[in-house]
């Protein structure tokens, strides 16, 4: 497989939802102080010629760094003081960095340098390397992911919350989905928000809201597109008019070798495989099942993988 899985992993089919995180026994009492004021001392001197979004990206990431270890040293160390301070210091230091994330312009705008909650397991792998333990949940459609003492949690193969406690996740709370398939200038894509979906399909034929105003439709004729929380999860493109890409983005590409797929294979690797964007991408996050649609064919996922298809159209580049 291209995406490579994990050390440890561990199928749980009938154990509670919440994950029994365990913690790793706590570094030398010098080590997160000295640490915290090297990540500071960094993403102090790129501010100084920090430029476009992407750098600012790294600042930010820097800053949470340096918190999470000061807030790591413990009572005993004679530093614990300087370190309280050094946490309200650097959280400044950070909404600054982050309010120039959201003003700079990108060096290279359909590409991101983060992950954010909603994102695929495909995207954050390829910004997180492997993790040194999964715990999956199948009965639940959950899945936990542990970066040493760092967890993400996903829901049907996309990240649901998180818990930074080592500073080490390339992660951004407060930013658009960042999705492995990516839009362009002239198409929208899974992820996308509705304002650049209205932007470029122009004015609905008609909308719909549910009950929650978590999910709405946008209908153009008979084509459609679901958003929730205002971002793009699922698409028909019935009337073939849909402005609609899932190219993956340029930097998740070389980590996919394979040139067929299977089953067990990821999201990301059907798509670069078969190469043409689906017809349709049906979410349903409650039944834990995604299915792509190519043609009249489609490619069924849970959790991020293949689980099963039905070649009608003969069409499918499965091994």
């Amino acid at each position: 497989m291209g995406l490579g899985v994990a050390t440890v992993f561990f199928t749980i089919s009938d154990t509670p939802v919440s994950p029994p995180w365990s913690f790793s026994p706590p570094p030398p009492l010098d080590k997160p102080f000295k640490q915290g004021a090297d990540k500071a001392m960094t993403a102090a001197e790129l501010t100084q010629t920090a430029e476009f979004k992407e750098e600012w990206v790294e600042v930010v990431l820097l800053w949470q760094e340096a918190i999470a270890q000061m807030q790591a040293v413990p009572k005993a160390d004679s530093n614990y003081a300087v370190a309280r301070q050094k946490v309200d210091e650097y959280s400044r230091n950070l909404q600054y960095a982050q309010s120039n994330v959201n003003s700079r312009a990108a060096r290279t705008p359909t590409e991101q340098n983060y992950w954010t909650i909603g994102s695929d397991r495909d995207w954050l792998m390829a910004l997180q390397g492997s993790p040194s333990q999964v715990l999956r949940y199948d009965s639940a459609c959950n899945e936990v992911l542990r970066y040493g003492n760092s967890i993400v949690e996903l829901s049907n193969g996309y990240v649901k919350q998180y818990a930074n406690l080592d500073g080490n996740l390339r992660v951004l709370a407060d930013a658009p989905v960042a999705p492995s398939t990516q839009g362009t200038s002239t198409a929208w894509s899974l992820g996308s928000s509705r304002e650049e979906v209205l932007q470029l399909q122009g004015t609905p034929s008609r909308t719909d809201q549910y009950a929650s105003e978590q999910h709405v439709t946008l209908y153009y004729g008979n084509s459609s597109v679901l958003l929730e929380d205002g971002y793009v999860v699922s698409y028909w493109n019935a009337d073939q008019n849909l402005r609609v890409s899932t190219a993956l983005a340029s930097s998740l590409k070389p980590l996919l070798t394979a040139e067929k797929w299977s089953i067990g294979s990821s999201r990301a690797e059907v798509l670069k495989i078969q190469g043409d964007t689906p017809k349709a991408f049906s979410r349903n996050d409650g039944s834990c099942e995604e299915i792509l649609h190519f043609g009249r064919s489609e490619v069924i996922l849970r959790q991020g993988f293949v689980v099963g298809y039905k070649n009608t159209a003969k069409n499918l580049r499965v091994r």
